[in-house]
């Protein structure tokens, strides 16, 4: 029972990353964030923001939580499998 709850925690977990890293660089969260505008700051990089900021950062970020979500739905199809390896 225990590796079935693992599994299905596991794929929980996949998709809720997978759709914040996918979502939340295009909101007004990504371009006001505190702990950016801190770093940039306390290590004198005025290019980091920016950086952050651009549209290829953006789109890797929301490209690693699209696999996140693809991962969460390849353990749903293998889910017998994998509670099957966990139980050993």
């Amino acid at each position: 029972m225990s590796a079935k709850l693992s599994v299905i925690l596991y794929i929980i977990i996949c998709f809720e990353i997978g759709a914040l890293l996918a979502i939340l660089p295009w909101t007004d969260y990504w371009e006001n964030n505190f702990f950016l505008f801190f770093l940039s700051a306390k290590f004198h990089a005025t290019g980091l923001i920016a950086f952050v900021q651009s549209g290829y950062v953006r789109g890797a970020v929301s490209g690693l939580g699209l696999l996140n979500i693809l991962l969460g739905f390849m353990e749903i199809f293998q889910f017998r499998q994998s509670v099957a390896e966990m139980k050993g």
